[in-house]
């Protein structure tokens, strides 16, 4: 493995819960805090928060479903649904809220 010179130095206070936390992933991973902290960097994907035009549109998509199963439940009590179509629209529901999810 190549070695990388590591001449930065990067300090940082932790409260009492968070040095907990730190030192029990240490013992965890058999890791020492700098390598675990590395490895966090490096290897861990942080996603950005999402904008507001996003966080509108999981909004609208969380409202549809619940409007789906309002109409749901309301078919279901007069015995108007079609349980294969009504699969249908939830796995299609389920489906478009993975995609936007993807966007987060």
């Amino acid at each position: 493995m190549e070695y990388r010179a590591r001449n930065i130095h990067v300090g940082t206070r932790l409260n009492e819960a968070e040095h907990k936390k730190l030192l029990e992933l240490c013992k965890q991973t058999g890791l020492g805090s700098t390598r675990l902290l590395r490895q966090l960097i490096t290897e861990t994907e942080i996603k950005a928060s999402p904008t507001p035009e996003l966080r509108e549109l999981l909004r609208a998509v969380d409202c549809i479903g619940n409007n789906l199963n309002q109409l749901a439940h309301r078919a279901n009590t007069i015995g108007l649904i079609d349980k294969e179509e009504w699969e249908q629209v939830k796995a299609l529901h389920r489906q478009l809220r993975e995609e936007v999810y993807r966007w987060r």
